[in-house]
């Protein structure tokens, strides 16, 4: 007999979380690889300022990245929470003895479509970023990005 504790809803939400978000990060702080082909062309917010010195960074785009990213996380947080809301009511539809087929549809659309605009919100804010940068800062980025972690090159302190 299974029981109606919390644990176990929780429990099945994490799972329909994993399931239907393998792999899709959750914030703008999400490290992407070199080896993905949209993360070879955005920089990371992180990175910039990790080497802000090295690529001449003005005070103006420093405080411009910093608007964009306060934007966003106003934005990316209420999505969270529909998000949420929205993996347990699939989790609680998938939970069910029986099943509706098309109901449990409709409630994963809408997860997927909430995960999206959050996707869309975090393309977004990395594109608008890039276009704050000029070529000689891009570059100087991506050849910092390409270099080994273990401090081979020179560190930008903070």
């Amino acid at each position: 007999m299974m029981s109606h504790a919390p644990f176990p809803r929780r429990l099945t939400a994490a799972a329909v979380v994993c399931l239907v978000l393998a792999g899709a990060p959750l914030g703008a702080q999400a490290a992407p690889t070199i080896d993905d082909p949209v993360a070879r062309t955005l920089f990371e917010p992180e990175l910039i300022m990790k080497h802000r010195r090295a690529i001449a960074l003005t005070d103006e785009q420093r405080d411009a990245i910093s608007r964009l990213i306060r934007e966003l996380q106003g934005q990316v947080v209420s999505l969270q929470w529909e998000l949420q809301d929205q993996t347990e009511a699939l989790a609680a539809e998938l939970a069910k003895p029986r099943v509706d087929l098309d109901r449990a549809k409709d409630r994963l659309d809408r997860v997927m479509q909430t995960e999206r605009r959050i996707k869309e919100g975090h393309l977004t804010l990395l594109v608008r970023i890039k276009n704050l940068l000029n070529a000689q800062q891009q570059a100087a980025l991506t050849k910092l990005r390409s270099e080994p972690a273990s401090g081979s090159g020179p560190a930008d302190p903070q």
